[in-house]
């Protein structure tokens, strides 16, 4: 049995500027923190209704229309695992159960976001929409390429 090999080299398509890019000249880089206090959770549609959420709007000028049409947005939720600070990308959905005497309550807890020119909103969902208590205060960083 014969087989061959071959060996191809491939070039990707050219960066905006006409460059590879893999130098990382020419490109564009926003990272920056934010902290979202608990009472900037703005619940929607009421409080332990169904479909109900919590939202809270970062304002970033500097998410112009040519990176959100062209670019690439991150945003990263700061946790503390075992003792150590991670940063898990959104979304990330947690599940999440406590027991009050016989009886065992579970739900999942979901931090998504979405962004336009300006600004990205962060959302939180509970999946049994028990929205009475405001999530806590939480650290996020907002990354932007271009």
């Amino acid at each position: 049995m014969a087989s061959a090999w071959l060996i191809v080299s491939c070039e990707g398509p050219a960066g905006r500027d006409g460059r590879n890019g893999l130098d990382g000249a020419d490109a564009y880089w926003f990272v920056k923190n934010y902290t979202i206090s608990s009472n900037q959770w703005e619940l929607k549609n009421g409080v332990n209704e169904l479909n109900s959420f919590f939202q809270a709007e970062i304002v970033i000028p500097e998410l112009t229309r040519e990176i959100y049409e062209k670019g690439n947005v991150f945003c990263y939720m700061y946790q503390n695992v075992d003792g150590f600070e991670v940063q898990t990308l959104l979304p990330y959905t947690v599940p999440l159960g406590e027991r009050n005497g016989n009886t065992e309550y579970l739900w999942t807890e979901t931090y998504a976001c979405d962004f336009m020119p300006g600004s990205i909103m962060i959302y939180v969902n509970y999946s049994d929409f028990v929205t009475d208590v405001r999530p806590p205060a939480n650290r996020f960083r907002v990354v932007l390429n271009y």
